[in-house]
């Protein structure tokens, strides 16, 4: 019984974390239904989530490896070691998504014809990928240190940040922007872009504010021995 109380409360916030970006995106493409032209703005919404998911998997790679190395050197207490390797994958992250930055930016014009031939669709696409190209980087940060969050056994706070960003910030400015503001599925992309910079600023601080490497380590040493 007290292995499995442990395990919900690492499992469950860990699920948490990752549910709620899903559903923050499903939300979109619900938001994007039920625009003017829904059609044309679910399209669009198709498109960009077709290639930010596929840019998504090279940084949840790099999320996955930072999870194990951080929980790993953290287990065998070098503290030291899990801080570098937290260090390194966010260095990396960001090297990598200012390749997918240049990249989207330069075929942003090509990129949505590979999905659509609609010229006013391909037009309205490229605009937003363009824009969407500088939060390529806070999207891959965002993924990586979600992924540290996980592997330094800090789920719960992870959890409550992406709540509280990609709901109170995300979805809420995504709302108001394509609804009030009457820019269509651009607000859609733009106020989820906001929420997730929101998450990562607010991850970022609570990192920089409360993590103690050798108390992070004694932490794990107290899971593995219960």
């Amino acid at each position: 019984a007290g292995y499995m109380r442990l395990f919900l409360r690492i499992g469950f916030p860990g699920m948490l974390m990752m549910a709620v970006e899903v559903w923050a995106f499903e939300i979109l493409a619900i938001m994007a239904g039920v625009l003017p032209d829904s059609v044309t703005a679910l399209s669009i919404h198709a498109v960009l989530m077709n290639v930010n998911v596929m840019l998504y998997t090279a940084f949840y790679g790099i999320a996955v490896a930072a999870s194990i190395r951080v929980g790993n050197c953290l287990g065998a207490n070098a503290p030291k070691k899990a801080r570098l390797a937290s260090y390194a994958a966010l260095v990396m992250t960001v090297g990598l998504a200012l390749v997918f930055v240049v990249l989207l930016y330069t075929f942003s014009g090509q990129i949505p014809r590979l999905f659509i031939d609609d010229e006013e669709s391909v037009d309205l696409a490229s605009t937003i990928m363009a824009f969407w190209c500088p939060f390529e980087i806070v999207d891959g940060l965002n993924a990586v240190m979600q992924g540290i969050f996980r592997g330094a056994g800090k789920q719960k706070p992870a959890a409550i940040a992406n709540v509280a960003c990609y709901y109170g910030v995300g979805i809420t400015l995504s709302a108001l922007l394509a609804f009030v503001f009457d820019l269509g599925v651009k607000g859609l992309w733009w106020g989820i872009g906001f929420g997730i910079l929101a998450t990562v600023l607010v991850l970022a601080l609570y990192m920089l504010r409360y993590w103690k490497w050798d108390q992070l380590a004694a932490e794990a040493k107290q899971r593995t021995e219960q």
